[in-house]
C-alpha cells in the first residue's frame, strides 16, 4: 500500500454532522482497479486532505504536507474518554469483583492523589 493518494476530484458536497464534524464527498474520474484498490486500503485511515480547485498542486505545500504531525490528530476521543476506556479494559482484564463504576473511582482518586503528592514534594 502507498502512503499518499492523489487523484483529480470535483467536490461533490458535505454534510454536517452532529458532533459538529464534517462528511465531505469527492467523485474523480475513471480509476483504474489499481487505485480502487488503494482507496479501499486506505479506508477508515486517518490522514490529511489537500484541496486545491481549479490550479495545479504546489510542489512546496505538497512537501509541507508531508511534514505535519497527525498525533495530535489522530484520536476521536478526548484524553479522558481515552483513560476511562483504558480502566475498563484493566477491569474487565483484572476480574474485578466490584462495579467498574466503583473501579473508576478508586483507581482515578489514586491518579489524583499521585499527581496531588508531587505537588507536595
Amino acid at each position: 500500500m502507498r502512503d499518499k493518494l492523489t487523484l483529480a476530484a470535483v467536490l461533490d458536497g458535505y454534510s454536517r454532522r452532529k458532533d459538529r464534524s464534517v462528511s465531505i464527498r469527492f467523485h474523480t474520474q475513471e480509476l483504474t482497479s489499481g487505485d480502487i484498490m488503494e482507496i479501499d486500503e486506505m479506508c477508515d485511515s486517518f490522514g490529511i486532505l489537500y484541496f486545491r480547485p481549479g490550479e495545479k498542486a504546489d510542489r512546496d505545500e505538497l512537501a509541507h504536507l508531508d511534514k505535519v504531525d497527525l498525533t495530535d490528530y489522530d484520536t476521536k476521543k478526548s484524553q479522558s474518554q481515552r483513560l476511562r476506556a483504558v480502566l475498563y479494559k484493566l477491569h474487565q482484564v483484572k476480574e474485578s469483583p466490584m462495579s467498574f463504576e466503583e473501579f473508576y473511582r478508586q483507581e482515578t482518586e489514586r491518579i489524583i492523589n499521585h499527581y496531588k503528592n508531587k505537588l507536595d514534594e
